[in-house]
C-alpha cells in the first residue's frame, strides 16, 4: 500500500493493485481561491465523496475518466460508501458527503470527506478501520477538536489529518496543529506512506508535507 497527500483533500491511494486518486481538486476552482498544483496520473479510478469542485474536479492529466462516489467492487478493491452531514445543522448549509471506505490486502482505508457530524452509528461503521483520513479545518468540517474525538473513538491504526490551512487555499480552515497538539506523540512527517500487506500499521497520528 502507497499513500500521498495531494493537497486540500486529495490523496494517492494505491492499494490492491489499483491507483486510485482520491476527492481531486484542480487549479483555480471555487473563483480562483485554489492555487495548488494540478494533480497528475495515471491513475486507474477517481474515488470522490461529494460533487463539490474543490473534491471532484476531473482533468485529463489524471488519466482517467472511471470516476466512483460510492460502493463499488473492483475485483481484489472493495468501496463501501456511508453518506454523512456535510455540516453541524444536519446538511441544511452544505449538504451531505460520503465517507469512502477501501479495503484490500488484509488494509482498510477510510477518507471520511467533508464530515461536519457523526453520530453512535458512523462510529461503529468506522471501527476497524487502519488508516482513517480526516478533516480537520472546521468552517465546512469537522475542526481540530471535533476531529480529535472521532480519532479517540474510532482508534485506527493511523489518522492522517486534511482540509486544513494552507496559504495556497483562500478559504478560512484552521491550521492542522489545532488537530495535532491534542494528541501526545509528535507527528511523523514524511511525503509518502508505504508499508508491505501483513506489516503493522503503524500507530501514529501522520501529517504529510504538501508536494
Amino acid at each position: 500500500m502507497k499513500l500521498r497527500f495531494l493537497g486540500h483533500a486529495a490523496f494517492a491511494l494505491e492499494l490492491g493493485g489499483l491507483r486510485l486518486c482520491l476527492d481531486p481538486h484542480k487549479p483555480g476552482v471555487l473563483g480562483g481561491r485554489f492555487r495548488l498544483p494540478p494533480i497528475r496520473g495515471p491513475f486507474d479510478v477517481l474515488a470522490s465523496t461529494h460533487a463539490h469542485e474543490d473534491h471532484s474536479a476531473w482533468t485529463p492529466e489524471l488519466g482517467t475518466v472511471r470516476r466512483i462516489e460510492g460502493d463499488a467492487d473492483l475485483g481484489t478493491l472493495t468501496v463501501r460508501g456511508r453518506p454523512v452531514f456535510h455540516d453541524k445543522e444536519r446538511g441544511l448549509r452544505a449538504g451531505l458527503s460520503t465517507m469512502l471506505s477501501f479495503e484490500a490486502d488484509g488494509v482498510r482505508v477510510v477518507h471520511c470527506g467533508d464530515i461536519g457530524a457523526y453520530d453512535a452509528s458512523d462510529i461503529a461503521w468506522l471501527r476497524g478501520t487502519d488508516v482513517l483520513l480526516v478533516p480537520v479545518g472546521g468552517t465546512y468540517t469537522l475542526d481540530g477538536a471535533e476531529a480529535a474525538a472521532l480519532v479517540r473513538e474510532v482508534a485506527p491504526g493511523m489518522a492522517v489529518p486534511m482540509h486544513a490551512a494552507d496559504p495556497r487555499i483562500d478559504l478560512p480552515l484552521a491550521p492542522i496543529a489545532n488537530f495535532t497538539q491534542l494528541f501526545s506523540e509528535p507527528p511523523w512527517r514524511g511525503a509518502v506512506l508505504a508499508w508491505q500487506a501483513g506489516d503493522p500499521v503503524p500507530g501514529a497520528i501522520v501529517l504529510f508535507d504538501p508536494p
